[in-house]
């Protein structure tokens, strides 16, 4: 082991994905983030001390924050998910870099992996400042009519997985690890034989296989528009040399970079992996002559300003009344000015639907990712119940069918209707989301009932840049005339102050949904969610308190610090240490939490 390695540590933490499967991820390193999108045969502890991925790990990590994680059904995250597909795979990449606050990273795709982060690249192009493709490909090997040789292959390797996976005998251990890393050495076959006991069992393989065989991506190739570097060995014997031109050829502007070599999986023995250390740092601009141009991720530490605002709210309240800080139900804001600008957005919402007048309302609001917009229109639709109809619609996510139906579900409504529709700067190259919006947005004297719409963004800087955005594509302009100018209203990030108000609200509704009474919180359990760059957001708030009112003992009305960790979670002995110019004063001090 070298000196790097010894000093280099790995931090895993859980995130919880949309069907509330937990996904285990690793962060090492310092500088700005990469992630690398999942692929099955992984084991994050396990591939951090392999022959076969310890000098991935090592190298990526040198200048960057590199994040990795285990993909549902394997490793470390959970092995029964209640969803197996390419679409969840997706999802998953989402809830790992929303739980870590990250607004811009670079995204790395391996073997599947490659596909995964093609799809997110083509939602969120914002997000993604880099994608690097290594031995990838847009068709899986059931879907590949030209390489009839390599189906044949294939279907032979998927008999194999179906009674060979894992077992002790030779002939199936050799015949697997010598198609993914054929010229390696003894040592590197012996882990990666192991490799395939401790990463999955033998019916999740089988489940994987059938996903990554059936995977298409072509039609998303065009839609990528972030930087693309695509690597690819000439000889590699799991994923055929021509999906690497395949992507190379439709992916617009992509660089490609081919070299000699027939592992699948690089080894650091072999030229390859200089090629591709070389060619990675020079188009992120992380090579050692350019340190200069590393940025720090949201990984970092906070601020000593940011200390001292924690420390001074925490040590000031001793109880909170979370309805003096509400803006609809349990939408709530610290700060009264946005507080009261929010107010005036729900008011005229609600004022809008009640009068029973005909036509529509036409509102834009903005707000930085995870700061809560989704979560506030909700609410507005929960407090009218059953008097309206709720729609939500996120065009990053959906096709031209599935808009066009759900925006008609809106016009046959026999109630008035709210209509929150996400990420309505997306899809720049298309032409058809905003001509089929429009006939929706029409004068009042046109609709009966009446309906909302909250037209909503946050993929840039601010509403200007938003609406400078919409009014760039074809019928822009037209949309945004459809909106008066006192409907347009913005969301803030969150502040010290808000993460500590939204994470009562949340402790106090995650005790409600399960029966639990939540009354109190430990103010040293307030400091570490107010000052933790990981918990940015109102999505991540809110997946904390879940899983701290989970593990409340019987009996037990108060959140401590303790519950806020997993037992033998080592974060949480590393605050300890770091809190303790102010553990006197917040250990043991609660603030009440009342309704």
């Amino acid at each position: 082991m070298t000196s790097v390695e010894s000093r280099m540590e790995q931090r895993i933490h859980f995130c919880n994905a949309k069907d509330n499967t937990k996904i285990a991820y690793a962060v090492t390193g310092k500088g700005y983030p990469v992630v690398r999108a999942a692929h099955y045969l992984s084991h994050l502890e396990f591939d951090f001390e392999s022959p076969v991925w310890r000098h991935w790990i090592r190298e990526l990590s040198k200048h960057n924050t590199y994040i990795r994680y285990d993909e549902r059904g394997c490793g470390l995250s959970d092995w029964n998910p209640s969803e197996f597909t390419f679409d969840s795979f997706v999802s998953d990449l989402e809830t790992v870099v929303d739980s870590l606050g990250l607004e811009k990273f670079a995204l790395l795709g391996l073997s599947q992996g490659g596909p995964v982060g093609i799809a997110y690249a083509a939602l969120h192009p914002e997000r993604v400042s880099h994608l690097i493709i290594y031995g990838s490909y847009a068709l899986g090997w059931a879907k590949r009519p030209n390489d009839p040789e390599g189906i044949t292959i294939r279907e032979a390797m998927r008999k194999l997985i179906e009674v060979g996976w894992g077992k002790d005998n030779p002939a199936f251990r050799q015949a697997f690890t010598s198609l993914f890393i054929p010229e390696a050495g003894p040592e590197q076959m012996t882990w990666w034989n192991e490799l395939q006991r401790v990463s999955c069992t033998p019916a999740n393989a089988l489940k994987f296989d059938t996903v990554f065989s059936n995977i298409d991506v072509s039609s998303l190739l065009r839609k990528v528009s972030v930087p693309t570097l695509i690597l690819h060995a000439r000889h590699d014997s799991v994923v055929p040399f021509e999906q690497g031109r395949l992507l190379a050829s439709q992916i617009p502007k992509a660089r490609f970079v081919s070299f000699e070599g027939k592992n699948h999986v690089l080894l650091e023995s072999e030229p390859g992996w200089q090629t591709f250390l070389r060619e990675f740092r020079t188009f992120l601009g992380t090579s050692t002559d350019t340190q200069a141009l590393i940025q720090e991720s949201k990984i970092a530490q906070p601020k000593e300003d940011e200390l001292l605002t924690a420390r001074d709210v925490l040590t000031r309240i001793n109880d909170v009344s979370l309805s003096k800080f509400s803006v609809v139900g349990n939408y709530v804001r610290h700060d009264a000015r946005v507080r009261n600008s929010l107010k005036d957005l729900k008011t005229k919402i609600i004022a809008g639907l009640q009068t029973r007048r005909t036509g529509t309302s036409n509102y834009l609001l903005w707000a930085p990712p995870g700061s809560g917009k989704t979560f506030l229109v909700q609410e507005i639709a929960r407090s009218l119940e059953n008097e309206i109809r709720y729609e939500e619609l996120n065009l990053a996510r959906m096709d031209m069918d599935e808009f066009s139906s759900r925006l008609a579900r809106v016009s046959s409504s026999g109630k008035p209707c709210l209509c929150f529709a996400d990420e309505i700067d997306s899809k720049p190259a298309e032409s058809w989301p905003y001509e089929i919006l429009l006939p929706t947005l029409e004068p009042p004297e046109t609709r009966s009932p009446s309906a909302s719409f909250v037209l909503a963004g946050s993929s840039t800087s601010g509403i200007e840049e938003t609406k400078n955005r919409i009014a760039s594509r074809p019928k822009g302009p037209d949309l945004l005339s459809r909106i008066p100018n006192d409907n347009e209203f913005k969301i803030p990030p969150l502040t010290v102050a808000d993460k500590i108000l939204v994470s009562l609200s949340q402790l106090r509704l995650a005790g409600k949904r399960i029966g639990r009474p939540v009354n109190e919180a430990e103010k040293l359990g307030l400091y570490y969610i107010s000052l933790n760059p990981r918990l940015s957001n109102a999505r991540q708030l809110r997946q904390l308190a879940n899983s701290a009112v989970e593990r409340l003992p019987a009996g037990e009305d108060r959140i401590k610090y303790d519950h806020l960790f997993s037992a033998g979670d080592p974060e949480n002995k590393e605050f300890w240490k770091r809190s303790e110019s102010v553990r006197q004063d917040l250990t043991g001090s609660f603030v009440a939490i009342t309704d």
